[in-house]
């Protein structure tokens, strides 16, 4: 085998690694769009009513989701794929004792979640929450309250966006 060979053999191999080098800084250069909750350091505020009467200016629902709520320390709604620009929840819980829990939305990509932002809210009566300029895809909301052995339930929570 002649020096010429291994010159050869050497740039070939020196041509596949700058290859996967060009591959690999591409894939990290590739733009991808921001989040409302990524552009503001601590999430999206939501915008929280007590009234059903703050209904009355609000666009139809893109998607639309109904489901039950049994709450004595955290409930996770499943994900689910919203296609409209603001994301909202809304139900009239009941509970025996006063007081309020948090209900917190999560955008999910790639199985994990990100906070966008939580509300307060009443364990007795109707509390709706919205966060715009959210974006469409996939959401999880999630239930909390302190642990009181006390059960807050709801048969209308109402999961949309527009």
């Amino acid at each position: 085998m002649d020096v010429t060979y291994y010159q050869r053999a050497l740039k070939s191999r020196l041509l596949v690694l700058a290859g996967a080098a060009a591959i690999a800084l591409g894939l990290c250069l590739v733009p991808r769009p921001a989040l409302a909750s990524e552009l503001i350091g601590d999430g999206v505020e939501p915008i929280v009513s007590y009234s059903r009467q703050a209904d009355a200016g609000m666009p139809s629902p893109l998607s639309w989701y109904g489901d039950d709520l049994s709450l004595y320390t955290t409930h996770s709604f499943p994900e689910l794929y919203f296609d409209g620009n603001n994301i909202g929840i809304e139900m009239t819980a009941s509970c025996p004792s006063s007081g309020t829990f948090t209900v917190s939305l999560y955008r999910v990509v790639n199985g994990r979640g990100s906070l966008i932002g939580s509300a307060s809210f009443k364990r007795n009566g109707f509390t709706k929450a919205t966060w715009e300029g959210v974006g469409s895809g996939t959401y999880r909301f999630v239930c909390k309250k302190p642990v009181d052995g006390k059960l807050v339930t709801s048969s209308d929570v109402a999961m949309y966006s527009w």
